[in-house]
């Protein structure tokens, strides 16, 4: 479907030699240890362009959203929320061989050595297998967000009387206070075009913003 991700399935990492010796040839580029496994899809012994599928659909099952106000005499408080499920995020920042910046904390898990990783490969920027699109930079794209949040006084009446005027409500509100992702990205909101979204190349994060303020009513 348009839009969607397609590439090739991650199997796991190439432990050694022997491993790949035993595993179906990959003719797309030459492989060591330490580099991922494709899984071989149309079943003729090889890994070539063929193998590729869909590994994700940018576009979530449902998109949702509630709010809350309250109010007890002179105060009065209002929430917003809202989310999306059942969607993947692309992770196109780190697909770059060379370092640009600091490398995340689940490389830390690479593979540097037999046993001792079957997902996260080795460090190299040589390899260039590894940077191949696969479901090895797919991400759960669902989040929900605590989007807004305003806090409110109005004086009482009689003293609006003795200051002769209508309203006077004083206020503080907080914007994007608070996002619960799974994706490794600043944001999970990721934009694009029709062919082309769901794709994180490094979006800058989404700000929270506080402000406060009176509103008079004469």
């Amino acid at each position: 479907p348009i839009g969607h991700f397609y590439g090739y399935k991650v199997k796991g990492v190439y432990q050694n030699y022997e491993d790949i010796a035993r595993s179906p040839e990959n003719i797309l580029g030459s492989v060591k240890p330490g580099d991922l496994k494709f899984e071989d899809l149309d079943g003729d012994g090889k890994i070539t362009s063929a193998d590729r599928t869909e590994i994700g659909n940018p576009t979530p099952d449902f998109t949702y959203g509630f709010n809350v106000s309250l109010a007890y005499k002179g105060f009065d408080l209002s929430a917003e929320f809202m989310g999306v499920y059942g969607n993947e995020i692309y992770r196109g920042w780190d697909g770059d061989g060379f370092a640009t910046l600091n490398y995340q904390a689940h490389r830390m898990g690479r593979w540097r050595g037999e046993g001792t990783s079957n997902w996260e490969p080795i460090v190299d920027s040589s390899r260039g297998i590894n940077r191949m699109n696969s479901t090895y930079f797919i991400e759960d794209g669902s989040f929900f967000r605590f989007r807004n949040l305003q806090i409110g006084y109005s004086l009482p009446q009689q003293v609006l009387e003795r200051l002769k005027v209508k309203k006077i409500r004083v206020y503080a509100n907080a914007q994007n206070i608070k996002t619960w992702h799974k994706n490794s990205g600043y944001t999970p909101e990721i934009g694009g075009s029709a062919l082309a979204f769901g794709i994180d190349g490094g979006t800058y994060p989404m700000p929270m913003i506080l402000t406060y303020g009176i509103n008079l009513t004469f």
